[in-house]
């Protein structure tokens, strides 16, 4: 795989019409990724609401690169970890891809729609409006990357590392990922996975081969044991490298690395949260993903300097609110020992805001989680993950029910993390005591 950081060299413009850019209108701004487009735009009194008096906007973000003849016949896609929000991805003016969630990851397929030995042109599109609860920026706020991959590669999106066993002893890592295939004929390959410890030694290593019919998918799971396994802590965050790789005889065709940290996790009425059989109490924040006057903008520095003052201010925890938060973020949480409770929706079916994720939710609940897990669940610092942040649904059966599909899909997607949800009693029967008032039960109506 040849991944390529694509944050640079684009422009912005406020989003206009067709027949308004026939005129001339379209004014645009040399910008490079991450970017708020929403920060630089003039505040005025008439714009009440939530967004600390920014207005409601659309912009157009655009960029041109070069194709070279070599990529064809290969899978090229752009990975966003956010864009906010309604995105829609265009390449060479054809719809590549769309997300409504501004804050969910995803894959835009560019194959289709390259010219290959050509400049290609593409573009996002986003909006913000009344459709959320805090200051939410606008734009392309998160990185992205440009990721070139053989015919035959890892399904690097759905990648899994477990530990499900665990002593001072011996540790077991269990690799688990798809591969694809999107040749016309039948591939049998090797899977290599190369584990290196937090000192620089490769602590263990295995190969095993993988057959993969045309046009399709074979699923590869590999153990690999280490000895005396050096545990990740709040206090002592030590990390492992994994490597993937596919191989066809001496060529690579596909690899991954990531960091991974080895630790147990256990939790009951009696002794409390425990890790590595250690008690712990937690010692937690609730941020928002803003970075003040940077605003919405996740640069890898800012993260980082967010966890580290937490940490330094005696903090061992954050809760992501309302949403999940940026892969940087979660680099920083790993590396300096910080436990994360990922949330993933502030919003169900009701609405909280005029215009938010909550007329999306019905249909991209699912794999909006989906994203959000498989990113996450790498990483050590995950503990917790919420379905939700005081969901008014919460009150009844059907959105009881709603939310144990969730919380199953999650269980799925991850058996080794908890799942919980930030219910707020009054917000769950907020219907019930809206009626009382109607009634007069706080007071005699005015008639």
């Amino acid at each position: 795989m040849t991944a390529l950081n694509f944050n640079d060299d684009w422009s912005v413009a406020p989003q206009i019409s067709l027949f308004a850019k026939l005129g001339g209108a379209d004014v645009s701004t040399a910008v490079t990724l991450p970017h708020d487009a929403l920060i630089s735009t003039p505040r005025a009194p008439e714009n009440r609401g939530k967004g600390g008096y920014f207005p409601s906007a659309a912009f157009q973000y655009s960029k041109r690169f070069d194709v070279p003849e070599e990529w064809r016949g290969k899978h090229v896609t752009l990975h966003f970890d956010g864009a906010y929000r309604d995105a829609m991805v265009y390449v060479n003016d054809a719809l590549a891809a769309n997300r409504p969630n501004g804050y969910a990851p995803f894959d835009a397929v560019l194959d289709p729609y390259l010219r290959f030995g050509e400049s290609n042109a593409v573009r996002v599109d986003v909006r913000t409006h009344d459709d959320s609860r805090w200051y939410a920026g606008a734009g392309i706020y998160r990185d992205v990357r440009l990721e070139v991959r053989e015919p035959v590669h890892i399904r690097a999106s759905q990648l899994q590392v477990r530990t499900p066993t665990v002593d001072d002893e011996l540790a077991t890592f269990e690799v688990a990922f798809p591969v694809d295939n999107l040749s016309g004929e039948t591939r049998t390959v090797d899977a290599r996975v190369v584990l290196i410890a937090p000192d620089g030694q490769q602590a263990a290593e295995a190969v095993e081969p993988v057959t993969v019919l045309p046009r399709a998918c074979a699923d590869v799971r590999i153990r690999l044991y280490v000895e005396a396994p050096e545990r990740w802590s709040v206090d002592h965050p030590r990390l492992y490298q994994a490597r993937i790789e596919l191989r066809d005889g001496d060529t690579t065709l596909d690899a991954n690395t990531l960091r991974v940290g080895v630790r147990t996790v256990q939790l009951d009425p009696r002794r409390g949260l425990r890790i590595n059989g250690v008690p712990l109490k937690l010692r937690g924040a609730c941020i928002h993903h803003d970075n003040g006057p940077l605003g919405a903008a996740a640069f890898g520095d800012a993260e980082f300097r967010k966890i580290r003052l937490l940490k330094e201010a005696g903090f061992n925890a954050i809760r992501s609110s309302h949403n999940p938060i940026s892969e940087a973020m979660l680099d920083a949480c790993d590396e300096l020992g910080m436990i994360v409770m990922d949330e993933s929706f502030d919003v169900w079916t009701v609405q909280k805001s005029s215009f938010d994720y909550s007329v999306s939710f019905s249909d991209w609940w699912e794999r909006d989680l989906e994203a959000m897990v498989f990113r996450d669940r790498t990483h050590a610092s995950v503990l917790f993950y919420s379905i939700g942040n005081e969901i008014p649904e919460t009150g009844d059966r059907f959105g009881a029910s709603l939310g144990r599909r969730m919380a199953e899909k999650v269980r799925s997607l991850d058996p080794d993390r908890f799942v919980t949800n930030g219910i707020n009693g009054f917000v769950s029967v907020i219907d019930d005591v809206v009626k009382m008032m109607g009634a007069g039960a706080f007071g005699e109506a005015s008639g």
